[in-house]
């Protein structure tokens, strides 16, 4: 257990930087990544982030992966397009929109990772509110991008992670001591590794360089 306000402390800036570079902005220089510009969607309908995982995005109807066969003229075989025959899904639209939802997320971070304090549990347990609320809004943002029915499962794993994270500053910002917080503290940074392996493969599936390489 944690026992020294400053141990906690300094968990909590860590835990902090340490999701902030899992939401995608660190690492960036390392990678030559540049952040695209969206314009955000807005979500089709409202909610609740305190389901977390139990929410997750629903299969599309139709995926990408498959191509109907083409009609033929009148007294010709209709032709049927092969996978090696079907032209690359077009992700560019999704990836825009989901590289603007992750620099939203992480710019929330970064106006608060370096406020945490080793002496008043108050400021702290703020700090952790204003974590949570961010977490909320990304996990609900990302259920409402359109997944294509061959990225749905990915996606899910994403929404999942981002969801934990957002459950656990949710209790970080809820403890009575320090000796309570850390704990949590410890949690939040176990969480990096799930956030950052389903971020790096959603930058995978939409063919964008990983903002956050992994050693």
């Amino acid at each position: 257990m944690i026992t020294s306000r400053s141990t906690a402390a300094a968990l909590a800036g860590t835990a902090l930087a340490g999701l902030l570079a899992a939401c995608g902005s660190g690492g960036a220089t390392a990678s030559g990544y540049s952040p695209l510009t969206a314009s955000t969607p807005s979500p089709d309908a409202t909610v609740d982030p305190m389901q977390g995982p139990a929410q997750l995005i629903p299969a599309a109807t139709q995926g990408p992966a498959g191509q109907p066969a083409q009609p033929g003229q009148a007294g010709q075989p209709a032709k049927v397009v092969t996978p090696a025959q079907a032209k690359a899904p077009d992700y560019s639209a999704l990836s825009r929109s989901f590289v603007a939802l992750r620099n939203q997320d992480s710019q929330g971070l970064a106006a608060i990772k370096g406020q945490t304090s080793n002496s008043d549990l108050e400021v702290d347990k703020r700090l952790m509110a204003q974590a949570a609320s961010i977490f909320s809004n990304y996990a609900q943002q990302l259920r409402a991008l359109p997944w294509p029915a061959s990225l749905t499962n990915d996606a899910n794993a994403l929404v999942s992670a981002v969801a934990t994270v957002q459950w656990t500053f949710v209790q970080a910002s809820q403890v009575a001591s320090f000796n309570d917080l850390g704990p949590w503290l410890q949690k939040l940074i176990d969480t990096e590794d799930a956030q950052l392996t389903a971020t790096n493969v959603v930058e995978n599936d939409l063919h964008l360089p990983l903002s956050t390489p992994r050693p």
